[in-house]
């Protein structure tokens, strides 16, 4: 079930490097939150996001590039996570799929929930009916 005073304990995800589009995105982001976000302020945040992500993605290739570690000392290597190569492409295959199996299984459902068709008889008289004359 959903609880609405559980995700408003949830710390915000980082902010942008900019100030000023930092301000915007507490903004956008406290609106969301508040359920009071336009479809233009909605747009506005998602690019906000994006350009988060770009710019993470960018300083990791950039620390990737350069250990800045001294040749001699012993570190235990971390994990690198490199950006997604998904498209959205995939994503729209995937909700295809997903749909069509939700199509499938309501049919079935529905189905099952009438019980078994209805025996009909043949369309003309039985063999039995013309020999009893």
């Amino acid at each position: 079930m959903y609880d609405p005073t559980a995700a408003a304990d949830a710390p915000p995800p980082p902010p942008p490097a900019n100030p000023s589009a930092n301000a915007r995105y507490v903004f956008l982001l406290s609106k969301l939150r508040n359920k009071q976000i336009t479809m233009e302020e909605a747009t506005e945040l998602f690019a906000v996001q994006q350009s988060m992500i770009r710019a993470a993605n960018a300083a990791a290739a950039a620390n990737q590039a350069s250990p800045g570690v001294a040749p001699g000392s012993v570190t235990s290597p971390s994990p690198v996570v490199g950006p997604i190569g998904l498209s959205d492409d995939l994503v729209w295959i995937s909700l295809l799929g997903i749909g069509a199996g939700a199509g499938l299984l309501a049919a079935m459902v529905k189905r099952f929930q009438a019980g078994p068709p209805p025996v009909s008889s043949p369309a003309g008289p039985s063999p039995r009916a013309a020999t009893s004359e």
